[in-house]
């Protein structure tokens, strides 16, 4: 059968009226979307996390600090025990790390492990290392490792700790073990963690093992610390000659806080924080950097092999410290905290530390002053709600991108931490994690900053979309 044919209406068809090319333009403009805002990083930045070996292994029995925790010391009453049983679970971390898009990893290798025992050094524990490490490479994860993180093996402490000289030899002879190991799986070392800390905490305020309060022993301390560096260093260093390489990146990572008069107009209060600014952030640094023990801690006394022996700072940012006058004169408190000053309605974390993202910036800049790279070796805060965190982490890497813009030569940010661990003195009761842990199993428990973490890590920028999607309140803060 034929088709039929198709009416022919008689009706004209509409006359579209015509457009002129700067219309077409103006209309092609308005169609086009304004680009979404973002700061971008340099190419090739280090995005990682970290963890303090004795803090997330957990079983490191041979430590003094495990010690010091079975006699009740840790403020929540718990000890470390499996703590988030990183030496068994790191295969499944790594794999989390990958997928959440980090790139790197800073961990720290237990001495109370690999030598349990004077001149016994454990083969199953320096294998284990090896494993961990090379499970890394596996993940393209990049290694910064760190040799000493605050915990002593319990025959080092038995035997006076720091204040014995032979601390240092005994330092050396572990630092060459690890590093003819362990050294072609290393990108970045890292040869003391806060070494102050233990000083201080340990020596001076008495508040972590092994509780002594004696300016004498914290001076020496100090001053074995310094040569503990430069025997690592050298260690370092000698394994890469003897590869024909040029010394990998070396350095320490150090606490670092913005310290800010509270009445910038009063001369006393200026220089008591001068004195503490120096006391905390820069004697150990400005000591590696010109070879000498400054005062209170030496008497200006050189040390072979200390001028130069770094290649970059490591900056550990947590906080603002403006202390207050006032709590000083009450009478010498316990830790400096106490001493600080918290007007009403200051961000505080669970910790009690202020929150204060320019003094990150801050601290740069001071530190840039040592010429030498500078990698962000620790930077978190504990907030077991995770309602804190992702706004935190835009706010601080905001102030790093504008120093990076000021021309502040910085290669890297490890988040402080990976995972929930042991937080020393105060036990479980501190949650910095990116990742939680489930109570009872120990299953990994990503929480939203993680994800946040890793869409900044796997693009190389915060952009305007993931501000709004995880800390829309902090808008104008991150794009001002």
């Amino acid at each position: 059968m034929p088709e039929k044919r198709a009416k022919t209406s008689k009706k004209k068809a509409a006359v579209k009226p015509k457009v002129s090319s700067a219309s077409k333009r103006a209309a092609g403009t308005k169609a086009k979307k304004a680009p979404e805002k973002a700061i971008e990083f340099p190419k090739g930045f280090i995005w990682g996390t970290s963890v303090c070996s004795h803090q997330a292994e957990g079983h490191n029995t041979h430590s003094d600090w495990w010690t010091w925790e079975k006699l009740g010391k840790i403020d929540d009453g718990s000890v470390s025990g499996p703590a988030a049983d990183m030496l068994n679970r790191y295969p499944e971390d790594f794999k989390l790390m990958e997928k959440l898009g980090y790139n790197a990893f800073r961990l720290s290798v237990e001495w109370a492990r690999i030598e349990p025992r004077q001149g016994e050094y454990s083969e199953e524990a320096l294998l284990h290392y090896e494993n961990v490490l090379k499970e890394m490479r596996k993940r393209k994860l990049k290694v910064c490792l760190t040799l000493y993180h605050w915990v002593l093996p319990q025959w080092v402490s038995a035997l006076g700790g720091w204040t014995n000289p032979k601390s240092v030899e005994w330092f050396g002879g572990f630092s060459r073990k690890v590093v003819e190991r362990l050294y072609d799986y290393v990108d970045i070392w890292v040869t003391l963690n806060e070494p102050t800390a233990p000083a201080f905490a340990g020596y001076l305020a008495g508040v972590f093992p092994p509780e002594k309060k004696d300016l004498f022993l914290t001076a020496r301390v100090f001053r074995n610390l310094l040569k503990a560096h430069v025997v690592s260093h050298d260690a370092i260093r000698d394994a890469a000659s003897a590869r024909g390489l040029e010394r990998p990146p070396v350095g320490i990572a150090m606490a670092i806080a913005y310290f800010e008069p509270k009445d910038p107009s009063n001369p006393f209060d200026k220089k008591l924080h001068e004195f503490f600014r120096f006391a905390h952030n820069e004697a150990f640094l400005d000591a590696i950097h010109n070879g000498r023990v400054p005062v209170p801690f030496g008497v200006n006394d050189e040390i072979p092999g200390l001028k130069g022996s770094h290649t970059f700072v490591g900056v550990n940012y947590y906080t603002r410290f403006r202390i207050d006058l006032t709590n000083v004169l009450k009478g010498l408190p316990k830790n400096l905290e106490d001493m600080l000053y918290l007007p009403e309605g200051s961000e505080l974390t669970e910790m009690g530390y202020e929150v204060y993202p320019p003094g990150f910036y801050n601290v740069l800049s001071e530190m840039s002053k040592y010429g030498v790279p500078m990698y962000i070796t620790e930077n978190g805060v504990s907030d077991g709600t995770d309602v804190q965190r992702p706004g935190h982490i835009l706010r601080h890497l905001k102030q790093v991108h504008r120093a990076i813009g000021d021309g502040m030569d910085i290669r890297g940010y490890f988040h402080w931490s990976y995972v929930d661990n042991f937080e020393w003195k105060h036990g479980y009761s501190k949650r910095f994690g990116l990742v939680a842990l489930e109570p009872g199993t120990l299953n990994r428990l990503p929480r939203k900053s993680a994800y946040l973490y890793g869409e900044i890590a796997k693009s190389g920028k915060i952009s305007g979309s993931m501000v709004k999607k995880y800390a829309p309140e902090y808008e104008s803060e991150i794009f001002d």
